[in-house]
């Protein structure tokens, strides 16, 4: 079994899995697309994302791809890296350094509803 496909199959029994997350398994791994095809709408949201990529980091190349899921998407992989830098600084993965992130949450919705 190809050892991605391992990764994200181990995730999924394991993994805390959200709508956003597995949308991005699913479209990464097996170029399926969920019906939900949510976009992380807050920091809880793109903890679950990051912890996928922590799980199966051969993924982490392939993000550009879910510009092609939505709008929302696209907006939010072209910043991807800042979004990231910003929750792993202000909260750590899965959490860690505190229990609120309101500078990536102002970021994400910066991003996602810029006219709001």
């Amino acid at each position: 079994m190809d050892p991605t496909v391992q990764q994200v199959a181990r995730w999924l029994a394991r993994g805390e899995i959200g709508l956003s997350s597995k949308c991005m398994a699913m479209w990464l791994t097996f170029g399926e697309k969920t019906a939900e095809r949510f976009c992380p709408a807050d920091p809880s949201d793109l903890d679950r994302c990051l912890k996928l990529l922590a799980a199966a980091p051969s993924l982490r190349p392939h993000l550009p791809k879910m510009a092609e899921i939505s709008k929302d998407w696209e907006a939010l992989i072209q910043r991807w890296d800042e979004v990231e830098a910003s929750h792993l600084a202000e909260v750590g993965l899965g959490w860690t350094k505190a229990k609120k992130a309101p500078k990536t949450y102002e970021l994400m919705r910066s991003i996602l509803r810029p006219n709001n």
